[in-house]
């Protein structure tokens, strides 16, 4: 049975679809809010960073702190992406994410999620209602 699932998602946030076909609306399967993607670097770094202390090495740079989010978000995306093809829940994937977020997405997807998107469009629709969503289908 041929099934589709539309993963539109940006860095705090990523909706699940199903997809029945062009004429049908999509059917919103899973609503994923990541709180820490909308967070400000300097509300997730600890004070304990660039403290005082007895040494040239007292301050170590930060890793990018929201790009260390967006890593752990888009490997819970990829956890739900695989539940879902461990189940033959979908046989076709479309993704959709903001730009910046849809190379991270992919790179934490393992091979056999990827062998089944059919298309992935770079384009930040997930606060867009369901029906221009679809129109980008």
């Amino acid at each position: 049975m041929y099934s589709k699932w539309v993963v539109v998602a940006d860095s705090s946030r990523a909706r699940f679809f199903f997809y029945e076909g062009k004429k049908e609306p999509l059917r919103e399967l899973e609503d994923l809010v990541h709180a820490e993607g909308k967070l400000k670097t300097q509300d997730v770094v600890s004070d304990q960073q660039g403290g005082r202390g007895n040494g040239a090495h007292s301050f170590e740079p930060v890793t990018d702190v929201k790009q260390q989010e967006a890593i752990r978000f888009a490997q819970q995306i990829g956890d739900k992406l695989e539940q879902g093809r461990v189940k033959n829940k979908y046989n076709d994937l479309v993704l959709i994410a903001a730009p910046a977020f849809l190379g991270t997405l992919r790179q934490t997807l393992n091979d056999q999620i990827m062998k089944l998107v059919g298309k992935s469009i770079d384009k930040n629709l997930v606060a867009q209602d369901e029906s221009n969503i679809r129109s980008y289908l």
